[in-house]
C-alpha cells in the first residue's frame, strides 16, 4: 500500500472516530449516562484504532511531513485518551455509565483540530 493511500485510509478512519465520539458524547449529554454495551462497543473501537495507528507508524512516518506527523500524533493520543475515559464511569448501575462529559470533548476538540490541521496540510499540497 503505497503511503498516501495508507494516510488517506488511516485518515478515513480518524474522521471516523471522531463522528462516532461525537454522537456518544451527543447522547450521554442528552440522556445523562450511557448504556454498558454501548460504552464498550465505542471503546473497543478506538483502542482497535489506536493499535492500527501504532503498527502502521513506520510505513505513516516515512511518507509524512513533520505538521502531519503531529498532527497524526495527536489525533493518536486524543482516541487513546477518549478510549481511556471510557473505562471509568463504573458507579452504582450495572446496566449504565456516566462517563465524564469535559474530558470526552477535550478528547473531541483535540482530535477536531488535528483533523483540521492535516486536511489543512493536504489542501495546500494540492493547492
Amino acid at each position: 500500500m503505497s503511503g498516501m493511500t495508507l494516510k488517506r485510509n488511516m485518515m478515513n478512519k480518524i474522521i471516523n472516530a471522531r463522528i462516532d465520539l461525537d454522537a456518544y458524547l451527543q447522547l450521554r449529554k442528552a440522556k445523562g449516562y450511557m448504556s454498558i454495551s454501548d460504552n464498550e462497543h465505542l471503546r473497543t473501537n478506538l483502542f482497535d484504532l489506536c493499535g492500527e495507528l501504532r503498527s502502521k507508524a513506520p510505513q505513516l512516518i516515512q511518507s509524512a511531513t513533520p505538521k502531519e506527523r503531529d498532527a497524526l500524533r495527536q489525533a493518536g493520543e486524543a482516541i487513546a485518551s477518549a478510549a481511556v475515559c471510557l473505562m471509568t464511569g463504573h458507579h452504582d448501575c450495572p446496566t449504565s455509565i456516566a462517563v465524564n462529559v469535559a474530558s470526552l470533548e477535550r478528547c473531541l476538540t483535540t482530535l477536531s483540530e488535528s483533523i483540521y490541521s492535516m486536511n489543512a496540510h493536504i489542501d495546500t499540497l494540492h493547492a
